[in-house]
């Protein structure tokens, strides 16, 4: 008996041991997961760019267009998810390789088949579902994952605020803390990056807070997002935020998204860009200032208590186009699959250009809406007008008497957000304040330092005095 004791002691111990480190981890983290495999066709993705494309078509093409209304359905989110998941896995779900692991998983790594990630969306909830398999000798020997559930909230102010509200991984109902940990750790282990990475690399137009489980997107989120693709982005859409023309809704059926963009639509009345010769190197600025700097001279002779020069618009132009070259003007595609056609809309704009009328000078901004192939535009034109004068420091002075976008009043506080997307000091009250230095720098190689300025009879007049 004692011998027999003696045996089964360090079996026990061994079972015991086996099982705490094998048996108990196999049991805490076996979860059972189906990877939503009708999702994975081009069926969703067809939907959804078609709807798209309709929309957009729409808003060039019939000028009673109001808005851009689309629905995100979490299939249509699965197959985007999959498409990223499987980019270096040609095999996936391919007839062609069944049999192999690489047709049943995304991806894997060693004897670990990751079957995805995937979404499953309801009235105030997000749940996102990740799973992976053990596989050996082609066989499925365990399954694991993990699911985080989201409690969807949305604000007056259209931001969206995603609370994490439950992690399960695998069996195991953690703490939200401990789970995330886990989770955290599992991700890092597998895919070799934490879910704060993956969500910053995959989620960059939102913020996640890491402390508190949430991720918010909203103005702040998005502006921030496309200050990065180009800072005239960021400000246009400060005032679809400003106006309320963005509407947002959450269904079983999908997130719904609706731009209201009627009321940017450019005026019939709105000004063309004038015509202007486009300097196409510093070579051109140096030969128009030099025969600036004559004309100034024989001016300073003609006047010698008061010189001035007359400058029309395309003069003008030509210097604000050089000055400001790429800060403001920009060009984005919008490129999707659709019907095994690539589909190409381009999203541009024209420098900023002024005009002059009478006592006032006016600036002007076009934002075009355009796709390959399909007559016409969708049309939007920022516009200001404003008396020019200079203060007692040599600075220019635009004081403002209007400014809109299609029928959108535009105050002061949308007019500091756009023009902070050049300088965060330019608009100071009602005013446009371009500060001397950059006055005269726009002058360089003139001779001149301007003293004085004024709109008059559709011309710029410029005081100047001799630049030291």
């Amino acid at each position: 008996m004692k011998l027999i004791k003696a045996l089964l002691k360090p079996i026990i111990t061994l079972g015991i041991i086996f099982f705490i480190l094998i048996g108990l981890p196999l049991i805490l983290f076996n979860l059972k997961t189906e990877a939503p495999l009708d999702d994975y066709n081009d069926t969703q993705e067809t939907v959804f760019f078609q709807t798209l494309d309709d929309e957009l078509s729409a808003l060039i093409t019939d000028s009673g267009s109001e808005s851009v209304t689309m629905r995100i359905t979490d299939s249509f989110i699965n197959r985007i998810i999959q498409k990223a998941l499987t980019t270096d896995n040609d095999k996936f779900q391919n007839a062609l390789y069944e049999g192999e692991m690489e047709y049943n998983y995304m991806m894997s790594f060693g004897i670990v088949g990751i079957k995805g990630v995937w979404t499953t969306l309801s009235d105030d909830k997000l749940m996102v579902t990740a799973g992976a398999d053990i596989v050996i000798n082609g066989s499925r020997f365990y399954q694991t994952g993990f699911e985080m559930e989201f409690e969807i909230v949305l604000a007056e102010n259209e931001e969206y605020y995603l609370k994490i509200d439950r992690i399960q991984v695998g069996a195991m109902k953690l703490p939200l803390k401990q789970a995330y940990s886990l989770a955290n750790s599992i991700a890092s282990s597998i895919a070799s990056k934490s879910l704060n990475d993956m969500i910053a690399e995959y989620l960059s137009f939102g913020q996640f807070d890491e402390e508190e489980l949430s991720f918010t997107v909203g103005e702040t989120e998005l502006t921030e997002y496309l200050y990065e693709v180009k800072p005239s982005l960021a400000a246009l859409l400060k005032i679809v935020y400003k106006e309320s023309l963005l509407i947002l809704d959450i269904s079983d059926e999908g997130f719904d998204v609706q731009l209201q963009l009627g009321n940017l639509r450019r005026l019939l009345t709105d000004p063309n860009e004038p015509t202007f010769t486009r300097w196409e190197s510093e070579a051109d600025k140096t030969a128009f200032m030099a025969d600036l700097s004559v004309q100034a001279l024989n001016n300073a002779i003609a006047n010698p208590l008061d010189p001035y020069i007359d400058m029309d618009e395309a003069d003008l132009n030509s210097i604000l186009d050089y000055t400001l070259d790429e800060d403001i003007q920009f060009e984005v595609p919008l490129t999707f699959p659709l019907l095994g056609d690539d589909i190409e809309y381009t999203f541009a704009s024209t420098n900023l250009f002024v005009k002059l009328t009478g006592d006032e000078l006016s600036i002007h901004f076009l934002m075009s809406l355009t796709r390959e192939a399909l007559v016409g535009s969708f049309d939007m034109q920022f516009n200001l007008s404003s008396t020019v004068t200079m203060n007692g420091n040599g600075d220019m002075v635009l004081t403002i008497i209007d400014a809109n976008i299609g029928t959108i009043e535009l105050d002061n506080e949308m007019l500091t957000t756009l023009f902070g997307v050049l300088d965060p000091d330019l608009m100071v009250d009602n005013t446009l304040v371009i500060p001397a230095e950059e006055v005269n720098e726009m002058f360089e190689g003139s001779g001149m330092a301007i003293n004085d300025s004024y709109v008059t009879g559709n011309l710029l007049r410029l005081h100047y005095g001799l630049a030291s």
